[in-house]
């Protein structure tokens, strides 16, 4: 029982660090700072990169997107090189690297399953409604972007390709992004499925970077989470996409 509340726990704990990586309001610092505007007063009224991109520029939004990937993928990595590396139970790591765990095992670790994913929904979570700046935050595109490409080139270049598409097709950003983000989750599920069953774990490794990150069913689910959070935070674009009222980009032929 106490091995469960210490799970329970430490999952809570990472899902709060995920939460106030994401809330970090690039978007809305950056105008404030160097233009002495709020993004949120203007265009869309989002702090997310494609308005931040609107309002100030298309390298300012570039330097948004940038800023809010990097913003998921330095906890993940931080929480996974703690769990794995620093001794806390027994003499042990929290949790075994992906190689031990498929090899050896991992039933002499406290956490066996790959709770550092729950950065992913604290971020997406942040990020659209951040404390720093009266939870009125991003639509969760960039941070879904960063965390699928942060933590695996496999099915993040993909869901680049598929986002670059449906945008040259229909020339939508927000149909392109919710569209991709399902199919990013779809791949991320095909990926845990294959993990489970036929991949060898040196091929796991080759996907993530080289470094030991398990993609498996976990990172699906938050995945799959993450793309719903966009698709409700696009709720409103959606409606204007069926009325014929959603602006669409002129800058792509």
């Amino acid at each position: 029982m106490d091995i469960i509340l210490y799970n329970i726990g430490l999952a809570i704990l990472i899902t709060i660090i995920g939460y106030f990586f994401g809330a970090i309001p690039n978007g809305i610092w950056i105008g404030k700072l160097f233009f002495k505007k709020d993004p949120r007063d203007y265009g869309s009224k989002n702090s997310g990169a494609t308005n931040v991109g609107r309002v100030f520029g298309k390298k300012v939004g570039a330097i948004c997107i940038l800023l809010d990937a990097i913003k998921v993928i330095i906890p993940i990595y931080l929480v996974w090189l703690f769990m794995i590396k620093v001794p806390m139970y027994n003499n042990l790591p929290l949790m075994a690297d992906i190689q031990t765990k498929y090899t050896v095992g991992d039933a002499n670790y406290l956490v066996r399953w790959p709770m550092y994913w729950l950065v992913i929904l604290g971020a997406s979570i942040g990020h659209c409604y951040p404390i720093y700046e009266q939870f009125k935050g991003g639509k969760n595109v960039s941070t879904f972007y960063g965390s699928l490409l942060g933590s695996t080139w496999l099915l993040g270049l993909p869901t680049v390709a598929f986002f670059v598409i449906i945008l040259k097709l229909k020339k939508y950003v927000s149909l392109s992004s919710i569209l991709s983000s399902w199919f990013g989750t779809i791949l991320a599920w095909i990926w845990a499925i294959l993990s489970l069953t036929v991949i060898p774990v040196e091929y796991i490794s080759l996907a993530t970077y080289g470094v030991c990150l398990d993609c498996n069913y976990i990172f699906a689910i938050v995945i799959t989470l993450s793309a719903m959070i966009l698709t409700l935070r696009h709720s409103q674009n959606i409606q204007r996409i069926k009325a014929g009222t959603e602006s669409k980009i002129k800058w792509m032929k």
